[in-house]
């Protein structure tokens, strides 16, 4: 009897002592991800808030002995921070909303409707995600440095095309027409949510007399919220942090965030020369302004990060999982949808 006893203690100290490694290795490891994720923001943070001096003392790794926000003044006033970051924001939310709505359409046509040439279309699409922009940019600068819209231009305009180049409309066009940056994962996000849902929502739609217009826009659109959440997010980001469109369509007057700190050294250097300083001829001061550079850019993105990070989580989570729904008509007119 004794030895049963001391045989399943044992047992239990061994099962003990085995969660309690498990656990430590995961939290090393998780600690490790971590580290190696925070490494650059941190590094970013404790070089833009140094003085130029501290960057040659072997003493100073993390911890400045002098801090400064000189660092940030400069970097602001070289990269011209406040349009660059204007021209992003509209970009970025324009974008991000035309994209949510059009690829949102042309996801719902790919997963209900059949059509000659569906799935040689949709191996289009998803090829247009490994097609790298650099073989496209020719074309592309072609059609918006002389676009006509189909001849449309010339019933107006005696050249016969409207050069777009410097606008923000080589951009915004494309995500009004499902062609944006990244469209194609977005088409990719949409169709496999819609593939999932139950095909009893649009019946029971059809039967109440809406056609597929109302069907997609009072049912399907309520019923998709964490893939609009999750297309929305991504495009914001990615759009944020485009830079070689950015760089041919923009031009030189209204620059985005990333082309404006691609070229802070440069303009660094202008602006030093203009002020009679030697900012842009001394390497510490230059390192020390990028990093406060690099920082203004991705400061939006984590602090968009910290209070929607359970958002997106959360829609990642749930795409393509459809939950049981009842469909029922609204007194006012329309459906509501309620779970089952």
């Amino acid at each position: 009897m004794k030895a049963g006893q001391k045989k399943l203690d044992s047992k239990v100290r061994m099962q003990r002592t085995g969660k309690l490694l498990g656990r430590i290795v995961f939290y090393v490891v998780c600690l490790c991800l971590a580290y190696q994720l925070l490494y650059p923001v941190l590094y970013m943070i404790s070089m833009s808030i140094r003085e130029p001096s501290d960057m040659n003392d072997p003493s100073i790794i993390w911890v400045a002995k002098h801090f400064t926000l000189d660092n940030f003044a400069d970097a602001i006033k070289s990269m011209n921070f406040w349009n660059a970051f204007r021209v992003s924001l509209t970009l970025c939310i324009v974008c991000g909303v035309l994209d949510v709505f059009s690829c949102a359409i042309a996801g719902y046509g790919f997963a209900r409707f059949d059509f000659w040439g569906k799935k040689a279309l949709f191996v289009l699409v998803i090829f247009t995600m490994v097609v790298p922009t650099q073989t496209l940019v020719l074309p592309l600068y072609m059609r918006w440095r002389y676009a006509d819209f189909g001849g449309i231009v010339g019933l107006f305009n005696e050249q016969g095309f409207v050069n777009l180049i410097g606008t923000l409309w080589p951009l915004i066009i494309p995500a009004a027409l499902a062609m944006g940056v990244r469209s194609g994962l977005y088409i990719f996000i949409y169709r496999q949510f819609f593939i999932n849902l139950p095909v009893a929502l649009e019946d029971a739609a059809y039967i109440d007399g809406a056609g597929p217009y109302r069907t997609f826009f009072s049912i399907m659109l309520p019923n998709i919220k964490n893939a609009i959440i999750t297309v929305f997010l991504f495009s914001f980001v990615w759009n944020w942090g485009e830079y070689y469109l950015s760089k041919q369509f923009l031009g030189s007057t209204d620059r985005s965030i990333m082309v404006a700190l691609s070229a802070i050294r440069r303009d660094l250097a202008s602006l030093s020369s203009l002020a009679g300083t030697q900012i842009g001829s001394n390497p510490e001061k230059v390192a020390t302004r990028v990093m406060a550079g690099c920082l203004l850019t991705a400061a939006p993105m984590l602090i968009m990060f910290i209070f929607t990070q359970r958002f997106l989580a959360d829609s990642i989570e749930h795409i393509g999982i459809a939950e049981p729904l009842i469909v029922r008509p609204r007194e006012g007119g329309g459906y509501e949808i309620i779970s089952g």
